[in-house]
């Protein structure tokens, strides 16, 4: 069985798509997650304003998602993520 092996014949498209995947996924998510973690950072630990702190994270992850070459998927999350922290903060400004 082993004999039948020859080193640099196996078919590893299906590999390649799989590794791809997991890559991007991983970009994604890493971009998201330090996006979230940055507009946090600038609002509660540097007592900054809600609205500076959002639009500089929008633009930082617009960069971000420019050299990543991100997808359609990361720019509406990107954007549902923006809205729903627009809202929140707006909310919390008529509240408070």
């Amino acid at each position: 069985m082993a004999e039948d092996y020859t080193r640099g014949q196996m078919d590893i498209s299906e590999h390649k798509k799989t590794f791809d995947s997991v890559m991007s996924v991983s970009v994604y998510s890493g971009l998201l997650i330090g996006l979230v973690v940055l507009y946090l950072t600038l609002v509660f630990a540097n007592g900054g304003d809600w609205f500076i702190s959002l639009v500089i994270t929008g633009v930082i992850g617009g960069i971000g998602g420019f050299f990543t070459k991100q997808g359609v998927l990361y720019w509406t999350s990107l954007a549902v993520l923006g809205a729903i922290a627009l809202i929140a903060g707006f909310l919390i400004s008529l509240i408070g």
